[in-house]
């Protein structure tokens, strides 16, 4: 473990990189973790470039992300998606204006971003616990009658029930899993935090083909029944009745007719 440690700080640079959010030494407050109710999320402008790079992965890009609404953000690989979700979820600093509920997101606590918007990643992450723990991690309070439902909610059940219940394990980073399952247990989780705001990257990556569709219909569905705000990330096509709008990134910027352009 010590040569480990070794082997890592030499590579881990002394100072955190201009362009990443750095961790504040204080935590937010209590108050500004709790969320009543739907949130607007607007941005204008936002440019997020890596640190080191002298091009901008995500160029002027302005949208609005309506409370109850399902958007898709389409675009090849490299188009910059993901670099705008890790804008959203203050990974990396930004230029512009991104404001929930109209405050500046820059000006708040990263956690309190983080309580309003949720991320459930490409390759979400599984602790080697029981489906339970995976789950209490999001709310620790929630009865086992909920984490029934929720798991119900998101096509987990059926599954979950041939295991042996809630106590069934799921392997060291989910390996007990396929891909579909994981993301399914990861929106579980997001759905038990109650996130107004709702980001799946890359939701079927790694689902068959023939499973993709009836895995998003499944994720979307149970957001969109939780009365959550959803931007699906996907670098193929998204079913159009699943969605109220579909937008689409092309080197960093939004385009439609095949030109770039800013949405307002």
């Amino acid at each position: 473990v010590r040569a480990a440690a070794e082997r890592i700080e030499q590579v881990v640079p002394a100072a955190l990189p201009d362009g990443i959010v750095p961790e504040p030494d204080e935590p937010a407050e209590p108050s500004d973790l709790v969320v009543d109710g739907p949130v607007r999320l607007a941005l204008r402008d936002v440019t997020v470039r890596w640190p080191g790079a002298t091009t901008a992965a995500v160029d002027r890009v302005s949208l609005d992300l309506h409370p109850g609404e399902v958007v898709v953000l389409e675009g090849p690989s490299g188009a910059g998606k993901s670099t705008l979700v890790d804008a959203l979820v203050r990974f990396v600093e930004h230029e512009g204006s991104y404001t929930l509920d109209g405050v500046e997101a820059r000006s708040m606590h990263p956690d309190a971003v983080r309580a309003r918007v949720g991320l459930v990643e490409q390759d979400p992450f599984v602790f080697d616990q029981s489906v339970r723990q995976n789950l209490l991690f999001a709310r620790d309070t929630v009865t086992d009658a909920e984490l029934t439902a929720v798991l119900d909610r998101v096509g987990l059940g059926p599954w979950v029930a041939g295991r042996g219940g809630l106590d069934a394990p799921v392997g060291e980073r989910g390996g007990l899993l396929s891909g579909g399952q994981a993301h399914r247990l990861a929106l579980a989780r997001a759905l038990l935090h109650a996130f107004p705001v709702l980001v799946l990257d890359e939701p079927t990556a790694d689902v068959d083909p023939d499973l993709g569709d009836a895995v998003l219909r499944d994720l979307v569905g149970a957001a969109r029944q939780a009365g959550r705000t959803v931007l699906v990330v996907s670098h193929v096509p998204v079913p159009a009745d699943l969605v109220d709008r579909t937008l689409r990134m092309r080197d960093g910027r939004l385009v439609t007719d095949g030109a770039a352009r800013s949405t307002r």
